[in-house]
Formats: C-alpha cells, structure tokens, sequence
C-alpha cells in the first residue's frame, strides 16, 4: 500500500468532486419527495417532516467516518503504511456496526417515531410505512462512508462523486419503475419509492466497495491476527471520530426543537425560515467541500509535521470559503425577489426573507469559518475542544431563540439573529483556538 502521490494534494483537485457529490447528495431524498408528493400532498409532507429523524443517519455517519480518512491521511503522512489498513478495517467495523444499530432501531421502533415527532394522525400511517422499509438502508450507508473514506485519505475524491452520481440516477430509475410499474412490475406505491431508496444504497456500497478493492488496490485482511493492530488504532482513531460526529448529531437534534418552537409563529414565518435554508446550500457546500479537502491534506502534512504547510492549507480554506460565502450572500440579498418568488409570491414571506438574506451577509462568512476551523481542528487532533464548543453554543442558544422570538415576540427575524450570534460567537473561537497553535503538539502519529 503506497503513500499518496503530493501532486494529488491539490486543493481544487480534492475540492471539486467532493463539492458536486455534496450538490447531488440530496437528490435521492428529493426524489422520493417528488414521487411520493403522487400519492398526494400529505405523503410527500410526511418524507419531509421526517428528515430531521432520517439526518442522524444520513448526516451524522459520513462526518463519523470522517475519523478514518483524517487518521489514514495521518498515518500516510508519516509513512507509517502498517497502520493504514488497521485504520480502515476499524472504521469499516465502526461505521458497519453504528449504521446497523440505527438501522435495528428504527425498524424496532417504525410505529413509533412518528408518534414521538407529535405527526398528525393522517401521516402517522406514511411515516409507519416508510420507516419500515427506509429503515434497512442505514447499515448499507454506514459502509458505503466508511469505503468511501478510503477512497478519500487516497486522495481519489472523484470516484465518491461518480459513486454518488450514478445512485442518484439508478434512485430516480427505480423509483419509477416500481411507483409506475414499468416492465411488467406491480404499483407499488410508497414502498416501493421506499424499497428503491435501499437498494439504491446497497448498490453505492457494492459498487464504492469494487472500486477500492480493484481500483485503487486495496487490500483488505479481515482476520484475529488484525486484532491487535486495529486496537492498537482504534483510540487514535476514536479521537477524531468522536467529536466529528458528536457536533453534527447534536445540531440535528437542535433543528428539532428548534422546529418545534418557530412553528407557533405561523406557516409564512416558517415558509420564509425554510426557503432561505434552501438557498443557503450551496454556500454550505461549497465551504463543506473546501474543508473535507483541507482536511485530506492537512491531515497528510500533519503526519509528515509538515505545520507550516498545514496552517498555510487552513488559512487558503478560510479565506476562499468565506469569500464565497459573503459574494453568494451579497447577490441573494440583492436578488431576493425573484429567488424566493421560485417558492412563493406572498408578500410577506418575501418581507421575512430579506431580512433573513440580509442577516446571512453577516453570519455565512462566519458559518464558513466553523465548518473549516472545526474540520481542521478534527484534523490535526483538536476535535475535542471545537466539539464542546459546538455542543455548548448547539443547545445554549436554544432558550435564547424561544426568548427573542416568542417572549420577545421578535419572531422568526429574531431567533434567525441569535443563529447569526451563535455562528459569529462560535467562528471566532474555533478561529482563535487554530491560532493558538496547541495543536501543534498534537496528532496521532
């Protein structure tokens, strides 16, 4: 197993697949919105009202498998190459075992969610459906991160991309296979919009699986004799893992609640609140995109304790990120109008949404700086501090969003402010504790 070639620790080389997988990441749960929205409107609400259930899996497992390719990265940079493959045996283990505990659990308990969630009784009935049979697809996800992890630390991000192109189109295939009975198949309605999104994920791990073994030549010894060697690994490991994924679980269980408390302002506050998180995807990921690759070759110069170059890839990942962030808010602000004239026409919506655009000129820079600052600080073996960090500003300004705009009655515009203040707060503490430089004593290698 040979060390990654430097000439493809190339930051746009890394960044740009990464960015279009992370664009197309969210088709399959769009296309099972579209198809279901079929079957009538209250089908296609259930999907969405689920999501922020269906993001513990879907978000929270590929930032835990995260772990793996900063601690192979790692260990590539040192050119300790007898503990890379431990590395990715044990994420594989991790991520199989976190996948199918979520998986057990929600199948365990299909025809409950909905009802802790307070669904309406019409969508109960959906969401039991759709959890029976969406709930297998986790295990199959977790795998395919943890693989694709391995494509990552070999600084072959483009082959996640492809991956993640061709179960977009084989989704949206089957999904009209199965809802419109082509070739002969029965109607199957929303099981089968939910059967196509499993199989879907099983094909993106099979296929994510064949690269890294016969494309990139991975060898893979899954034996008692790797034992110690994978828990020789598995602390080091753990450190980056841990806090990789605990910071993202935390904020969807945030949304949540947070949820639950802007929907007493009224359905055009919401719609407003929801609009503006649509356009605001992309600047996350192009942020999101410039810090996975970052995070790929700081953490390849950090095993080699090449820090200047680490600290130089930080600061490039900064200045880009919220560059883009502050020019992509500029112009959404500026062109409000016929942006969220794509959603809604009303009046009022448009109102909220300028405020909330112009809000966004401010805080997205900052939100760019905590999703680089925290990646990087994982990286380099920090991840514990930017983690609590997260943790304790994700649920300490839960009451102060309920205070400013129920209490307070300043209402959507106002909790969109304290989400601005958290961003703000939290970037420049992320961004202070990278310049302190502690971690340069740290890493796993």
């Amino acid at each position: 197993m040979s060390q990654v070639a430097v000439n493809k620790l190339d930051l746009f080389h890394l960044a740009w697949p990464i960015l279009i997988e992370q664009l197309t990441g969210g088709v399959v749960v769009m296309a099972d919105i579209y198809f279901l929205s079929l079957l009538g409107e209250e089908a296609a609400a259930t999907a969405g009202l689920l999501m922020p259930y269906l993001l513990i899996g879907f978000f929270v497992l590929p930032m835990l498998s995260s772990g793996g390719t900063a601690a192979a990265s790692q260990y590539y940079g040192a050119g300790k190459l007898d503990k890379v493959q431990p590395v990715f045996i044990t994420n594989i283990v991790l991520l199989g075992v976190a996948g199918f505990a979520f998986s057990a659990f929600t199948l365990a308990n299909f025809d409950n969610i909905a009802l802790w969630l307070n669904f309406p009784e019409a969508m109960q009935v959906y969401a039991e459906q759709y959890l029976a049979i969406i709930g297998f697809c986790f295990g199959f996800h977790g795998l395919r991160c943890a693989y694709g992890s391995i494509l990552a630390a070999k600084a072959m991000t483009q082959w996640n991309m492809l991956v993640s192109l061709l179960t977009n189109v084989l989704n949206i295939f089957l999904n009209a296979t199965l809802f419109f009975g082509w070739f002969g198949l029965p109607r199957m309605g929303l099981p089968g919009i939910a059967l196509s999104t499993v199989l879907s994920f099983v094909f993106a791990w099979l296929m994510v699986m064949a690269i890294v073994h016969y494309k990139a030549g991975v060898r893979l010894e899954f034996s008692r004799a790797m034992l110690p060697q994978m828990r020789a690994v598995l602390r080091p490991l753990l450190k980056i893992s841990v806090p990789s994924a605990a910071e993202p679980a935390n904020y969807t269980l945030q949304q949540i609640v947070v949820a639950g408390i802007l929907a007493s302002l009224g359905v055009l506050a919401v719609s407003s609140y929801t609009f503006v998180l649509r356009l605001l995807f992309v600047s996350m990921a192009v942020s999101a995109s410039l810090a996975a690759a970052g995070q790929i070759i700081m953490s390849h110069h950090m095993g080699a304790r090449n820090l200047d170059t680490v600290d130089a890839t930080y600061m490039r990942c900064i200045r880009l990120a919220m560059s883009f962030a502050f020019i992509n808010m500029l112009v959404f602000a500026w062109f409000y109008q016929p942006l969220i004239g794509i959603f809604s026409q009303d009046p009022q919506v448009q109102f909220y949404a300028k405020w909330l655009l112009i809000i966004c000129i401010v805080m997205e820079p900052f939100r760019a700086i905590n999703i680089v600052a925290g990646m990087a600080l994982k990286a380099v073996g920090d991840g514990r501090f930017s983690a609590s960090v997260g943790i304790v500003f994700i649920w300490g300004v839960v009451p102060v969003i309920y205070l400013c705009s129920i209490s307070w009655q300043l209402g959507v515009i106002g909790a969109w402010a304290c989400f601005a203040l958290d961003e703000v707060l939290r970037g420049i503490i992320n961004h202070w504790r990278w310049k302190t430089y502690k971690w340069h004593s740290m890493g796993i290698s």
